[in-house]
């Protein structure tokens, strides 16, 4: 194989992982960025990624069991896409977890066996990234008119209506590339490359670089093997470790040959740039599992296991919301991809008490119908995985959407809580999120938040009595299109300082079209620049607007002032207009007012966001309606709201009727539902919560989610859950462990989420 140009020095024997003394690793990390801070940003990310990765990596958690090497330990002060600190807010690119630092180090002092100076290096390089982070650098570049619309970071403890987030969610690396080269093959490609674009030499040389990291780490593992081996009692587990050994090997220097070595290098690569998403498991990994068995080489069972580990990896290093993504049109062999979605299947049954990652099901019509009827046969236990989503609708709404060619939108992926991206070939991380029923808020406070009495939205003038409902709805649509520029220019300003610090090399390696363009990710690189914006509230709004237009002016109950006044009181004093608001028509019900003014609303954020296209350089810019708890914690930051939801109560939870408003059926929630159009925005969750009694009827759940699809539903969230148990558990959590609910957009178990996230989930109605 032709020998590739390093750009490594020789480095010496390392050992795994651990060192010394507390933050040795981020002192080298520190040094390196300080020594090349006016070298290209491309070289510096690479000289600090040296001293992050392969230090990162620690031994096997289960020396006994584990069939992958790949454990990686985050460091406190890093290089990564995402990056959550123990503040529980996301950082990017250059971040430091401060909280954990500060912590660390007063312990260090309280120690008493650390020298003054090195306590003092440790001072010195907090503060440096304190200043030098690049979420620190993003928020200084915030304009006085971005400062009033977009609230402090925290959006946990403070209120507004629109609020940032520092992160680059959802990168779905291009699997079939790094199998079909390798990493040699990788760094060959580039070796050709700076002769072909010597401009992008820099770009180019620091990828070879980061690669041979990866290598390293390889090999790293091979030594732990030769140890493990050495002290292995057990034949059969001699044989696995010397089957990791000799994948480690393999891959370190050629491309994958079997399902084994695959996912060995997808491990190793995907932690190593902190890639949250597995994507389309299937698509990529069947061609190896149905060679496999046709050589013998492996078997059904022992593929599960395979998957089961490696599901195992990603649970314990994430944490968070990650997507395993089956079915679907676009696979390049369905018939080989449909047999591999069956193991993984199999898989995701062998883990019955996990939830991540959160495996999803691209269901289109004419399927293979052996998927379909396994992920029933699973839901039906209680799970709430796989999620199911619909390609007769989707691809369609891709299309649309983010206006690109049939076969660009068959590769659209999902990720976190269900955010819409093309894999490989676009961003969609959502850097915003808004909530609409606050915005509704500042609307009949002409830009004042009562909560706090702060201005934080336009002044579109006083609510009065002679005043028409299409006046509200304009001033509405106003105060929507500022918090949506907002979060348009915030959504650029984060790619900007993202392109100016750095060049996320190893997604850049993986993402189409970066290497022949010569250009990472957010230079130009990247086929399709795209993002989200996260909206929460959004039947509460449309809720609210029915009320006042079916109470106030059609009925004429009582004025628009008096209105205001019961909802600065929280309606204390007002039960009897309390009443006939919660009385109005509501969503959910198939009811023409109610659903007229949600696709109204719906139209109104989607357009909005949607038009970010026009004013900034991203190719798409969309609404994603995929809640998670966040419509508890926008709830209790938000006042009571016209529909009759009193002061600090949940909001509406993204595409569905409000908890227990739908009281036509489960055929009208569905009727309404589809009413929304799915080709404006980038995902929503459609929530369905099933008895277990009639989950069992199969026939009839195949109608009804038929029916849902057939009509234009685009997902389904489903928790097959028996009421009574949820109602025990709040009483009686010891017995309930192993109780699994869909929130929104993930997965949990009941007796963990917060009291008010519990009584949500209660308070939706069962079917």
């Amino acid at each position: 194989m032709k020998h590739h140009k390093s750009i490594l020095k020789n480095r010496g024997a390392l050992t795994m992982f651990k060192e010394n003394r507390p933050f040795q690793r981020e002192l080298r990390f520190t040094k390196a960025y300080q020594q090349h801070m006016s070298s290209d940003k491309a070289i510096r990310e690479y000289e600090c990624l040296k001293e992050q990765i392969p230090q990162s990596y620690r031994t096997l958690n289960n020396k006994e069991k584990d069939m992958f090497a790949g454990r990686i330990e985050d460091a406190l002060i890093g290089f990564y896409p995402i990056f959550a600190g123990s503040d529980e807010l996301d950082k990017t690119a250059y971040c430091i977890n401060e909280h954990k630092c500060q912590t660390l180090l007063a312990n260090m002092q309280a120690e008493g066996i650390y020298e003054e100076a090195y306590l003092n290096e440790i001072r010195d390089m907090i503060s440096f990234w304190q200043e030098e982070n690049t979420v620190t650098k993003t928020r200084r570049r915030l304009t006085p008119e971005l400062e009033q619309a977009l609230t402090g970071d925290n959006y946990n403890t403070e209120i507004g209506a629109c609020y940032p987030l520092y992160r680059i969610a959802g990168i779905h690396l291009d699997a079939k590339k790094l199998f079909r080269y390798g990493l040699n093959g990788l760094m060959e490609l580039l070796d050709q490359k700076i002769i072909d674009k010597p401009e992008s030499e820099p770009l180019y040389r620091a990828m070879i670089g980061t690669l041979e990291l990866l290598q390293e780490v390889c090999q790293l593992y091979v030594d732990e093997m030769d140890v493990l081996i050495s002290e292995c009692q057990s034949e059969e587990r001699t044989q696995e470790l010397l089957l990791m050994k000799q994948s480690l090997m393999n891959i370190r220097v050629q491309r994958p040959q079997t399902l084994h070595e695959a996912i060995q290098l997808l491990t190793i690569y995907m932690l190593s740039n902190g890639t949250r998403e597995i994507g389309r498991l299937d698509d990529y990994l069947c061609e190896f599992y149905v060679n496999d068995l046709k050589n013998g080489t492996i078997t059904r069972e022992f593929a599960v296991r395979m998957v089961v580990d490696f599901f195992g990896i990603i649970e314990e290093e994430f944490t968070r919301d990650t997507r395993a993504i089956i079915g679907g049109f676009g696979r390049e062999n369905e018939q080989a991809a449909d047999e591999f979605a069956l193991v993984v299947l199999d898989a995701l049954e062998a883990r019955p008490y996990n939830y991540q990652p959160q495996v999803s099901l691209r269901y289109y019509k004419a399927m293979d119908q052996r998927l379909y009827d396994r992920s029933l046969d699973i839901l039906a236990k209680g799970r709430t995985f796989p999620i199911l989503y619909n390609d007769d609708v989707n691809i369609k709404s891709v299309m649309n959407a983010m206006e690109v060619s049939q076969d660009m939108a068959e590769q659209y992926a999902f990720f976190g809580c269900g955010e819409y991206m093309l894999a490989c070939k676009s961003i969609g991380t959502p850097n915003a999120l808004i909530n609409l029923a606050k915005v509704l808020e500042l609307t009949l406070n002409n830009g004042i938040d009562p909560l706090t009495g702060k201005k934080i939205g336009l002044e579109t003038g006083e609510m009065t009595d002679d005043m028409t409902f299409d006046d509200i709805m304009t001033r509405y649509q106003t105060q929507v299109d500022y918090f949506a520029d907002a979060a348009g220019s915030f959504k650029e300003l984060v790619y900007d300082v993202c392109s100016e610090e750095s060049s996320f090399l190893l997604a850049s390696i993986l993402y189409d079209d970066c290497i022949h363009r010569g250009k990472a990710i957010f230079d130009g690189g990247i086929e399709h620049l795209g993002g989200t914006v996260e909206t929460y509230g959004n039947i509460t709004v449309s809720d609210s607007l029915c009320a006042i237009k079916q109470v106030v002016f059609d009925q004429k109950k009582f004025t628009m002032t008096h209105l205001l006044n019961m909802l600065k009181a929280d309606f204390v004093g007002y039960e009897a207009e309390q009443k006939a608001l919660l009385e109005a028509q509501k969503f959910g019900n198939d009811y023409d007012e109610a659903d007229d003014l949600a696709v109204r609303a719906h139209e109104g954020i989607c357009h909005a966001v949607k038009r970010q296209k026009e004013r900034t350089r991203l190719d798409s810019l969309l609404v994603v309606v995929i809640n998670n708890s966040m419509n508890v914690g926008m709830g209790n930051a938000t006042g009571a709201t016209p529909d009759g939801r009193k002061a600090h109560v949940y909001l509406s939870n993204a595409n569905g009727a409000y908890n227990c408003c739908d009281k036509e059926g489960i055929t009208a929630l569905m009727k309404s539902m589809t009413k929304l159009d799915t080709s404006i925005h980038a995902g929503a969750n459609q929530n369905f919560k099933f008895s277990t009694d009639l989950f069992r009827e199969r026939a009839k759940i195949k109608m009804l989610l038929g029916g849902f699809f057939a009509l234009g539903g685009q997902q389904t969230n489903i928790s097959v859950v028996n009421q009574k148990d949820l109602e025990d558990a709040l009483i009686h959590p010891e017995n309930h462990e192993n109780l699994i609910v869909r929130v929104g957009g993930y997965t949990a178990r009941f007796v963990q989420l917060d009291a008010k996230t519990q009584q949500e989930i209660l308070a939706r109605t069962a079917y």
